[in-house]
């Protein structure tokens, strides 16, 4: 019916519609979720709350997203990613507004909880989606794709900072990003993947015997896990720089409160440039060597945060830890979606609850650490971590596709 010409034409309007899509939500991800940061002193004043008790409160994002994620890879496999992106998307448009206005902490508890549910399903679904988008294109993209969840975080937290800065409610600021939302969802909704293939969602290898253990696994394989965790440890200290680093400068260094969301600002504009600039770096450095360039830049940047004697050489700190984190990510997602040892949803769903709930827990632990040992200890540790990247790198690789 159609000539050979005219099918190339359409699928590669198709997979341009569908890049254009994976681009808007993962920028609509770190969008929502990092508009929340600039209310959190406003919601924790309302609810009355110390750090300890409102680390705690924090845990329900963790929770809720900790039930999502695996919830979510199951899903896909039958409804495809398009609803769960639709639902995730007006789940985050119906909580922001309260955070912003709530003033009970049941309300809060429950609003915090489906907040994490739907950051956890939208991370879990849009990963696969781009997994999917990068093997149809035969080309590196992974790090573009986080570096528009880094852009819409940076987005996110400069515009209700600086909307609040000149005198604008929370509840403004809040529905301001979720009028955002609403016209991404009408872009980026539609042209999301409505089916995944069961050649998709399991191993691409033709070989039966492969093919046949990987339906048999029953338990995530080492290598999952240990990608997991080198994502878990990138993503727990992307998480205590949102929800930590102003408390930081204010309680240490005395810095005012109008300027403490400069410590976040340069993180997430050093992510940024790392994520677009991933890409180049790979083609130049290497796989393996840009994750251990990463994790030794990251450590550096956290180690500057603790022995920094000025609150300008912390910024320093910061922009080195967001420019270290920047690549490690996206390339492990990447390896996920290159193995052969689990099917892609599983592992893609895996990887993400491990990972994710770095991100999610963080706020919570960091405060419940740092009540008895202080800021400054749980930070060493982070930096120790970040390092111990390195070391797993080597155990986590995968060959590159051809």
């Amino acid at each position: 019916m159609f000539s050979p010409k005219t099918t190339a034409l359409v699928q590669t309007t198709s997979h341009a519609a569908q890049r254009l899509s994976t681009l808007l939500c993962f920028f609509s991800l770190g969008l929502s979720t990092a508009a929340w940061a600039p209310l959190i002193p406003f919601a924790q004043q309302r609810l009355q709350l110390n750090h300890a008790n409102f680390g705690t409160l924090l845990l329900c994002i963790g929770l809720g997203s900790m039930i999502a994620m695996p919830t979510t890879g199951l899903l896909i496999k039958k409804l495809g990613c398009r609803p769960i992106i639709a639902v995730a998307l007006l789940l985050l448009i119906m909580v922001l507004p309260i955070f912003a206005a709530s003033s009970s902490v049941l309300i809060m508890c429950i609003a915090l909880f489906f907040f994490g549910t739907a950051a956890g399903s939208l991370g879990v679904a849009i990963n696969l989606q781009a997994v999917m988008v990068e093997k149809n294109s035969l080309k590196s993209m992974m790090s573009q794709f986080h570096g528009m969840c880094s852009l819409g975080g940076l987005a996110g937290v400069m515009t209700v900072t600086a909307l609040l800065a000149i005198g604008v409610t929370p509840l403004i600021s809040a529905l301001t990003i979720c009028f955002l939302l609403v016209l991404i969802g009408f872009v980026a909704v539609p042209n999301s993947l409505a089916k995944i293939e069961d050649d998709d969602i399991h191993s691409s290898s033709t070989e039966p015997a492969i093919e046949t253990k990987v339906k048999a696994k029953k338990l995530p394989s080492p290598l999952i896990i240990l990608i997991g965790l080198v994502c878990f440890i990138a993503f727990f200290s992307e998480g205590t720089a949102m929800d930590w680093s102003g408390i930081y400068l204010i309680h240490d260094y005395g810095v005012k409160p109008a300027i403490a969301g400069l410590a976040y600002t340069f993180f997430a504009i050093a992510m940024t440039l790392g994520r677009f600039s991933g890409h180049f770096l790979q083609k130049k450095l290497g796989e393996k060597n840009i994750v251990i360039y990463s994790a030794i830049c990251a450590a550096l940047g956290m180690f500057s945060i603790v022995a920094a004697p000025v609150w300008m050489m912390v910024l320093a700190g910061y922009a080195l830890l967001g420019f270290g984190c920047s690549n490690i990510v996206p390339i492990m997602f990447s390896r996920v979606g290159r193995q052969n040892v689990m099917p892609k949803a599983a592992a893609l769903s895996c990887v993400s609850t491990i990972a994710y709930g770095g991100c999610l827990f963080a706020p919570a632990l960091v405060g419940i650490i740092s009540d008895m040992m202080g800021l400054t200890f749980i930070f060493a540790i982070i930096a120790s971590l970040l390092l111990l990247i390195a070391v797993l790198n080597h155990f986590t690789q995968v060959k590159m596709a051809h």
